[in-house]
């Protein structure tokens, strides 16, 4: 059962991404008007995305001792990675005053950095064993540039990273009727499993492995979102039939033409 959060508090989060709005302006407004539900959410979301990396740490037998987030937004992902004991030292870093703020004053143990990676004049002067960005490159204008920069800027033998897979088939006949940029989740940018290896690829990243997968969420999780975004209670059944239901029946179809998750292993060059 999920934790309650006051009705009174959805009512005033931002309900769409709009082509003239940064991803960046996006969630510092989101953070802003309502921070704790966005915690919330992000919480719900943190544990399939942290079975993937603990799935593709278990596959490869790494065992870190220093993990660092990028874009950990309140830090969902890290806390429940520093709960489950996968490594010993955490380093957290996010653009956001608020969610940084938040991170500090509900974990313990976990540097939190309030930092901007694509500062010309960011640098860690320290390696880390992992490197995990989780659901935050469909966020960015130039997710390249990004990488590029994260593979000189910091030292590290492994990097995780997820997204989700919104270029399905499925989505593909739909944005044929709708401005997908037009969102309510802030995403600029839509992949397939192609296009996002062609993206690391890109930035030099070997592929060790990866997780494709469904995620699941029960009709209470999907009530919540729904509350958040404002969604009429036809879209709300629709939601729930969409992330819900049929998932738990046709999963391997669902994630190959409609809706996946998807994590990678890699390591830098060289490595």
């Amino acid at each position: 059962m999920f934790d309650y959060v006051e009705e009174s508090k959805i009512e005033n989060v931002p309900k769409v991404k709009t082509r003239t709005v940064s991803g960046r302006d996006y969630f510092e407004e989101v953070y802003k008007i309502d921070l704790e539900v966005e915690a919330q959410w992000l919480r719900y979301g943190a544990v399939e995305k942290v079975n993937s990396i603990e799935i593709l740490f278990n596959r490869h037998a790494i065992k870190p001792i220093t993990l660092l987030e990028l874009g950990c937004g309140t830090g969902a992902v890290i806390a429940e990675c520093q709960r489950r004991g996968l490594g010993d030292e955490f380093t957290a870093i996010d653009y956001s005053r608020e969610a940084i703020g938040y991170l500090k004053s509900h974990s313990q143990g976990i540097h939190c950095i309030e930092a901007d990676i694509t500062d010309p004049n960011f640098k860690l002067d320290r390696c880390f064993d992992v490197v995990v960005l989780s659901h935050v490159l469909e966020h960015l204008e130039e997710p390249l540039n990004f990488i590029q920069s994260l593979v000189k800027k910091i030292c590290f033998r492994y990097f995780v990273a997820e997204v989700p897979l919104e270029d399905l088939l499925f989505s593909r006949i739909k944005n044929l009727f709708r401005d997908r940029t037009h969102n309510i989740s802030g995403h600029v940018h839509f992949f397939t499993e192609t296009t996002f290896q062609r993206l690391l690829y890109s930035a030099s990243l070997e592929i060790m492995d990866n997780r494709r997968y469904v995620p699941i969420f029960s009709p209470e999780i999907i009530d919540f979102v729904c509350r958040k975004d404002d969604l009429s209670r036809i879209r709300t059944m629709l939601k729930k039939i969409t992330s819900c239901y049929l998932p738990r029946f046709i999963a391997p179809m669902w994630a190959r033409i409609y809706y996946a998750h998807y994590a990678v292993l890699c390591v830098p060059p060289n490595e």
